[in-house]
């Protein structure tokens, strides 16, 4: 089996004491245990990055032009939404190639660069699914500024209006902000899972089998 001719390349490895790049053919027959999670991660991550360009992109050029340009300030806030989660991408893309390098050192280096994607992927987990409400309470006070008594009146009640029924309207907006917080989370964690955790763990595994020996 694969995993059997990966661990005796595993204890070969350390007895080697020459460069990495005598061990070239090591390398590369380890490259091939990891390409297949790894290159599916990789276009995991350029489908993700040209999604979020695509939809981001497409709703800034909308608030550019719609409503006579009184929300640029939004179309701004989805740009600089989306440049922060392409560099987050490119970082993670790059960190992919760099663990199909067949240059680098067997044990150490893939172990280190497994543990970063791991980090990379549970900060994704946790800045999605803050993000949902972030941008929920932003545009809802922005939209509540630009309509101060329009249909946003009923989400942010003008202050002219009694105080039960401005209590009950922020409790109601605040448990559905929780619900819709809660149910991103279930949804990104699923979704994150598909795309990278199990590519992640089957790593984990070949690395864990093969420290055994």
């Amino acid at each position: 089996m694969e995993l059997d001719a990966l661990k005796e390349i595993w204890k070969d490895a350390g007895a080697k004491s020459g460069p990495p790049h005598e061990n070239a053919e090591i390398m590369e027959m380890l490259n091939k245990s990891s390409k297949s999670p790894v290159a599916k991660m990789i276009h995991n991550v350029l489908a993700e990055a040209i999604f979020i360009i695509v939809l981001f992109g497409g709703v800034a050029i909308y608030y550019f032009i719609a409503f006579k340009g009184m929300f640029n300030s939004v179309a701004w806030l989805y740009i600089i939404t989306a440049w922060l989660c392409v560099f987050y991408y490119y970082r993670k893309w790059k960190l992919l190639h760099e663990m199909q390098c067949v240059a680098c050192q067997v044990k150490s280096n893939l172990q280190r660069q497994v543990h970063t994607l791991d980090n990379y992927v549970r900060l994704y987990l946790l800045g999605g699914t803050a993000l949902v409400p972030l941008l929920f309470i932003v545009l809802a006070v922005l939209f509540y500024y630009k309509f101060p008594t329009g249909a946003f009146s009923v989400i942010f009640p003008p202050i002219y209006k009694d105080t039960a029924t401005v209590l009950v309207a922020w409790i109601g907006w605040v448990l559905s902000l929780t619900v819709v917080t809660a149910m991103t989370y279930v949804g990104n964690r699923w979704f994150i899972n598909r795309l990278y955790g199990r590519h992640i763990r089957q790593l984990k595994q070949i690395l864990d089998q093969m420290a055994e020996e």
